[in-house]
């Protein structure tokens, strides 16, 4: 029986291998026990403990320690775990710095034990926050993609593959940002090694050819496919390993049949799940430039040919005037209403709904959440918005946007187009021509929203 070196308290261990003190957090190697102190176990696995603890050489700043406890037969299989994890941690040291992967502080091998320490991420796991809030929507996916593919362009640049991309592994800090945590060191290892490949990734989210012992880039993104289609659906594999999101006998995923009552998934953000989770490596996409490439050709998607370019490069560089501009010339070329300069009732409830989702994903995306036709639409709900509005609640509600002020419509150059305005002010021209009749051509706009289900 071993006992804490403590010799205030002298708790016993519960075995050779259980080097931590449930006591007070003492460790027996002499390293642990100098530099860091473990505050609890924070999980434990068949290959690793994870602790959360204090690094006493950085003011007892919050860090995680990961115990690398290969269960192997033999000394080949032993070195060339210790040569992987030697290879991954260095390969974390060479990233370096970036807002969204946890620092590495050390990593070190102590007593036949490897150890890494990095920064401690506060906040939840994509897995705890399934469970807590439900399955994801499109929106929310598509953010996620926005947030974490440029974590995986940064780390495919430098050489590194993650191999491990799954709910648990994508922190979403107390801030709302999302890291990306455990690069690959204290993995699973299995004990069958094929050729010079090491097989490591959890079930239900690791591609065939990983399992082989290949990775590449496109590995990393089927992952973050399947990823997606779980949070989407809110099905995880069973514990018994059977997973209905995936049809064995034909080999193809099904997971488009198991989304929410009342939800659903645009045919081309659908398209672009499909890709990145072919089980054909060459299927997929086979870089992050190209997932994204293919999220914005499908964020302005046209039914009738149109070209969103010039108004996403105007949001993009904060040009709300000549977006605002731009929009309105868009929606008059879509309803033949060029000569006319102004909107029908009929032309508003015949507006193409995939044209309609463009122009306010843009004006959404681009003002962070503070501009577009969906904004509009839940500040006129919100004051009880229909056709035959009272003139006072009208006038309310245009106070609510910014388009009036001491009793007046502002004219619109006197508007501000700046992102601190008011929520909801932008897009305005479309309402700026032809004044009568905008109560009911703006309640046909609503109600378009809700038919396009934006």
């Amino acid at each position: 029986m071993l006992y804490c070196s403590n010799s205030s308290c002298l708790n016993p261990f519960n075995s050779d291998d259980n080097k931590f003190c449930i006591k007070c957090g003492q460790t027996l190697t002499s390293l642990l026990r100098n530099r860091f102190r473990v505050i609890r176990l924070l999980g434990e696995g068949g290959f690793s403990r994870t602790y959360e603890a204090r690094d006493a050489d950085r003011i007892d700043e919050p860090c995680v320690i990961k115990q690398f406890v290969p269960q192997f037969e033999g000394t080949a299989a032993l070195e060339k775990a210790t040569e992987l994890f030697k290879q991954e941690a260095k390969r974390l040291y060479d990233l370096g710095e970036h807002p969204q992967i946890p620092r590495l502080i050390a990593y070190f091998e102590q007593d036949k034990r490897l150890y890494l320490v990095q920064e401690l991420i506060p906040g939840q796991n994509l897995l705890q926050e399934l469970q807590q809030q439900g399955a994801f929507s499109e929106e929310k996916i598509k953010q996620l993609l926005t947030d974490l593919l440029p974590i995986l362009k940064f780390i495919h640049e430098r050489g590194v593959i993650h191999r491990d991309i799954k709910p648990e592994n994508i922190m979403r800090r107390l801030d709302g940002n999302l890291i990306l945590i455990d690069f690959g060191v204290s993995k699973q290892i299995t004990k069958t090694f094929v050729g010079v490949g090491t097989t490591v990734g959890t079930p239900g989210y690791t591609p065939l050819e990983q399992m082989r012992g290949q990775v590449f880039p496109a590995s990393d993104l089927y992952s973050l496919g399947v990823t997606c289609i779980r949070l989407l659906t809110k099905c995880l594999l069973k514990a018994d390993g059977s997973d209905e999101l995936y049809d064995a006998l034909r080999g193809c995923w099904i997971w488009k049949k198991y989304l929410p009552k009342g939800r659903s998934i645009t045919s081309e953000f659908g398209q672009v799940l499909d890709k990145l989770i072919q089980d054909d490596v060459k299927e997929r996409y086979q870089s992050v430039d190209k997932v994204i490439q293919a999220i914005n050709a499908e964020n302005l998607n046209s039914a009738v040919g149109i070209d969103y370019t010039i108004l996403q490069k105007l949001l993009a560089s904060g040009k709300w005037k000549e977006a605002d501009q731009e929009t309105w010339k868009l929606m008059l070329k879509i309803s033949h209403r060029e000569k006319e300069c102004y909107l029908r009732v009929e032309d508003i409830k015949e507006f193409p709904c995939q044209d309609l989702l463009t122009i306010d994903r843009l004006w959404v995306k681009y003002s962070n959440g503070r501009f577009g036709f969906s904004i509009q639409k839940q500040i006129w709900d919100s004051v009880g918005g229909k056709p035959d509005l009272d003139l006072e609640t009208w006038k309310y509600f245009g106070e609510s946007l910014g388009w009036r002020i001491k009793n007046n419509w502002k004219p619109y150059d006197f508007l501000s187009f700046i992102l601190t305005a008011p929520a909801g002010q932008l897009p305005r021209a479309v309402w700026s021509m032809r004044l009568d009749g905008r109560r009911k051509r703006l309640s046909a706009l609503t109600s378009r929203l809700v038919n396009c289900k934006i």
